[in-house]
């Protein structure tokens, strides 16, 4: 794993391309929307946590390149198992995993990445981990990136 000081030196690095912001935009347009109160599902006992520590304010924008920090919190007598995150990206769910772990630090506390290079605009990050028990937990990360309002 590198260390994200290396994408700050060169001044980040492209978490999400201009085509894949357009093509996730895309399939959510030419999607039926529904309108329904988003309401978390309840953990699964046993499941490991997944905190959103940076950015932190829901709706509020941020500018780019993006910090993202996570926190890990296993069930009692389990541990994560860093090798099993994941990052999925909007509806069509593109897998930028690997794109995003040249840059970042994974363990089993969480995640750390500097100089993530986001388009403008929403975005959804859907995060994945599991532990050593075969329990899995996902989390959503909705992301606005542009001037702040």
């Amino acid at each position: 794993m590198a260390w994200a000081g290396a994408a700050q030196a060169a001044g980040g690095f492209e978490l999400i391309t201009a085509d894949e912001a357009q093509a996730t935009a895309k399939a959510e347009a030419a999607t039926p929307q529904i309108r329904t109160r988003q309401v978390p599902p309840p953990p699964r006992p046993n499941s490991p946590g997944i905190k959103v520590v940076t950015p932190n304010g829901a709706g509020t924008a941020v500018a780019a390149p993006v910090r993202i920090e996570v926190a890990f919190t296993p069930a009692p007598g389990a541990r994560i198992v860093p090798s099993s995150f994941r990052v999925l990206y909007g509806l069509l769910k593109i897998d930028l995993t690997e794109r995003l772990r040249q840059h970042a630090t994974v363990t089993e506390n969480g995640v750390v990445v500097d100089g993530a290079k986001v388009p403008d605009g929403q975005h959804r990050l859907i995060l994945q981990v599991a532990d050593d028990k075969g329990n899995t937990a996902e989390q959503e990360l909705r992301i606005r990136v542009g001037a702040a309002s």
